[in-house]
């Protein structure tokens, strides 16, 4: 990927974010009209490589965040705690990282929430899987045959997140 090319899409992913909906709340119930969620192959924070199908048969939650966003900040501890909540019931937490910075400030935040879940660093290719991200936080969530049951934009209240998952359990 050429240097005018990750520019050209940071500037872009930027632009589209700052006019997004950062705190909005815009759910989208799309049960009625399920479609398969895009698989994704990204880079961890460890350098290793994780990719939706390798979560198939969980309940995903996908998260795609900025690390200066108030309300992505404000996610954490709730699906922290859901994560040590739901895991053994075959649930999964999956955050897609947006910042331009890439993975060194991925692995700050990380370490300064101390987030439990995965974080992979989100690509182009993976916002437009997804439809274009309007604003973060936009959270997914996928059911156990890997179809997208419902898209949240802005930041979801943990008693509708905790339901949410549970209905998909």
């Amino acid at each position: 990927m050429g240097v005018r090319f990750q520019i050209s899409f940071i500037l872009m992913l930027m632009v589209l974010l700052s006019l997004g909906a950062c705190g909005k709340d815009e759910s989208t119930d799309i049960s009625s009209e399920r479609r398969a969620a895009p698989d994704f192959a990204l880079r961890d924070l460890e350098g290793g490589i994780l990719r939706l199908e390798d979560l198939h048969g969980k309940v995903v939650v996908l998260n795609f965040f900025a690390t200066w966003c108030s309300p992505c900040r404000q996610e954490v501890p709730d699906f922290i705690q859901l994560r040590k909540q739901f895991f053994d019931q075959g649930f999964e937490i999956v955050g897609v990282g947006l910042d331009m910075e890439g993975a060194p400030i991925l692995e700050s935040f990380v370490q300064h929430f101390h987030i439990t879940y995965p974080v992979v660093v989100g690509t182009r290719d993976v916002v437009m899987d997804y439809g274009g991200i309007e604003g973060v936080p936009t959270t997914f969530f996928i059911d156990r045959d890997g179809l997208i049951a419902k898209r949240v934009i802005g930041l979801l209240p943990r008693h509708r997140l905790e339901q949410t998952v549970k209905n998909l359990l």
